[in-house]
């Protein structure tokens, strides 16, 4: 007999046992791998989780969760930015996170946060009661280091959170764990990073005191004023950076193959020179060692004059 499973193909305990199957049955299931057990009473096919990627993977997590336990319980952190679909840097997803004004707790499953969360604050996502985007980017920043920080609250920005809303959030939680570094991140961050990479990339670069700020998504025209190109960034008016994620040089992207698109990519870095500008590329790979990647930047600039 088939199993059913819900919308979102959990196969769930409670609703399941003595009408289509039995715990026997079940336990056989994830015992042969197939089913995958996501949390107590909710399992979901094995081979349709394990195409999942880690966050996806735990916003499924989260949604078997929320229909266990206390269901009053407000999913936050880390687990409100995966049912938000809010980009994070190398988050943790071991266990899920609540805040309850209850006393802080860690179990092998759970993270309770200790917090009181504003009305306005809590919203309902796929049936889960989670943070708003404006409190879970604050959260998970308070609690990353700068680099996860400025991610998380620029992919907050880019998806329209608001950003006034997050400043009294980051007023009204003065004595919160991990304020500082909030207050000092909030600050810098903007909607116009378009990825991740973009937003680690300029995180690494604040760090840097001698470091121009660089100016994002910048429109670059020639001496007739036509446009070339919208690079990532701009450095002292003279250094273009430019963060590649690669996956445009593998198979296709917008429609192009991948030849197609290096051969494109080079006519514009040509053009780019040719107006007198120095480009610089990097990759995920490049980040990974920031002080070579400063040294790369900073003898960009010593070749453009301007450091």
């Amino acid at each position: 007999m088939e199993i059913p499973t819900d919308q979102f193909g959990l196969a769930r305990r409670a609703s399941i046992v003595g009408t289509h199957t039995s715990d026997k049955v079940l336990r056989g299931k994830v015992a042969s791998k197939e089913l995958h057990r996501l949390w107590p009473g909710a399992m979901a096919d094995f081979a349709a989780v394990e195409q999942l990627d880690d966050v996806e993977k735990h916003r499924l997590t989260v949604i078997a969760a929320a229909k266990a336990g206390d269901p009053n319980r407000i999913f936050s952190h880390v687990s409100a930015a995966a049912m938000h679909r809010l980009p994070l840097l190398w988050p943790d997803l071991t266990r899920v996170h609540v805040t309850s004004p209850k006393v802080g707790k860690l179990s092998a499953r759970v993270i309770r946060h200790q917090g009181v969360v504003d009305p306005g604050d809590v919203e309902v996502v796929d049936g889960v009661t989670v943070t708003s985007i404006e409190r879970t980017a604050c959260d998970v920043a308070r609690l990353g280091t700068s680099r996860q920080a400025l991610v998380v609250l620029d992919a907050a920005l880019r998806m329209k959170a608001d950003a006034e809303r997050m400043q009294a959030i980051l007023e009204s939680c003065r004595r919160f764990k991990g304020v500082e570094m909030l207050r000092r991140m909030l600050p810098h961050a903007n909607a116009l990073s378009e990825s991740v990479g973009e937003s680690l990339s300029r995180a690494v670069m604040l760090d840097f005191s001698d470091l121009p700020v660089p100016q994002q998504q910048v429109r670059i025209v020639d001496d007739r004023g036509e446009f070339i190109a919208r690079v990532d960034f701009l450095l002292a008016d003279k250094v273009i950076g430019e963060f590649d994620g690669l996956v445009k040089y593998n198979g296709t992207f917008d429609g192009k193959a991948a030849w197609q698109t290096v051969v494109d990519e080079k006519i514009r870095e040509d053009k780019l020179r040719a107006q007198g500008y120095t480009v610089v590329r990097w990759t995920w790979q490049d980040l990974r060692d920031e002080a070579r990647f400063h040294a790369t930047l900073l003898k960009a600039l010593r070749a453009a004059g301007v450091a």
